[in-house]
């Protein structure tokens, strides 16, 4: 913040407009010497900024310092914008009389179009795991109870640092595999293997990474929570958190056409969440304040 304030002092006349990621302590003076030199300030909050569990001790309001930086943030800057609808009404709810406006993320990621249309019984989730926090709000216990009861099927989660190796279990089941953080680029290989894709996260904003499996025509199924019923809309699966409930579910999907499906779930994303759609919008939006 020491660096944030020399900078913005000696250079923000340079400017016509500030916009941040996130609302924390880093979007405390930015939007401060935007409002003292007359600039518009836009921030995109994206969920973390505006939530709050107790049980996980996620969100920026489960600190009242970070919180008394993101109520500043949401209240001060010229525009708010929200990446799902669920973040929205989040937001309508707690600060009721600020500025805000959904501008759903993009997926991109350079997928071919003309891949084989041949998947292998894989059953994929893409997490950065860092802690018992993490792994628990992205889901990995339920994920991890799927696959002894699908042998089957290979069951693989892709992101955990390996720092966060040690909260699998030793052994695993044979057919659930661990590997560490990729390349952004090098994920789409397994997008295009996989059958399915899960997110069983207990708190997900949005969901790029769904919209990235259903890009390369992965079926995706995850939990009724945050923003994720929103990426896959029909295309995909609406699960509870019961093992036993998301393996029917899976099998009563495998007797279906799941080729149109897995066409669908492509078509959605590039119909909802391109890269041109979300820049159209957001340059819009930001011309309008």
């Amino acid at each position: 913040m020491i660096k944030q304030f020399f900078y913005l002092a000696f250079n923000i006349w340079k400017y016509d407009a500030v916009y941040v990621w996130f609302a924390d302590y880093h979007s405390f003076l930015p939007v401060i010497f935007a409002n003292l030199f007359g600039k518009k300030s836009y921030v995109v909050i994206g969920g973390y900024d505006i939530c709050r569990d107790r049980k996980l001790g996620y969100g920026s309001f489960y600190s009242s310092f970070r919180g008394f930086f993101s109520a500043f943030t949401i209240r001060n800057c010229s525009l708010n914008l929200t990446v799902s609808n669920y973040v929205d009404r989040k937001i309508r709810f707690v600060f009721s009389r600020v500025k805000h406006k959904m501008v759903y993320n993009c997926i991109y990621l350079d997928s071919p179009v003309d891949f084989a249309l041949e998947k292998e019984k894989i059953i994929l989730c893409v997490a950065v795991i860092e802690s018992k926090r993490t792994y628990l709000r992205k889901g990995i216990d339920t994920f991890l109870e799927l696959s002894p009861l699908m042998p089957d099927y290979k069951f693989l989660v892709i992101g955990p640092k390996p720092s966060a190796l040690s909260l699998f279990p030793d052994p695993m089941p044979l057919n659930f595999k661990v590997c560490e953080r990729l390349p952004h680029a090098d994920l789409i290989e397994y997008f295009q293997k996989a059958s399915f894709y899960c997110q069983l996260s207990r708190i997900e904003i949005f969901g790029v990474a769904i919209g990235e499996a259903m890009l390369n025509r992965c079926i995706p199924l995850v939990t009724n929570e945050g923003g994720m019923p929103e990426v896959v809309g029909n295309e995909g699966l609406i699960v509870p958190r019961n093992a036993q409930l998301i393996v029917k579910a899976i099998r009563v999907m495998e007797e279906m056409d799941t080729n149109t499906r897995r066409e669908a779930c492509r078509e959605r994303i590039l119909e909802k969440f391109s890269f041109d759609r979300r820049k159209e919008t957001l340059l819009s939006e930001l011309n309008q304040i």
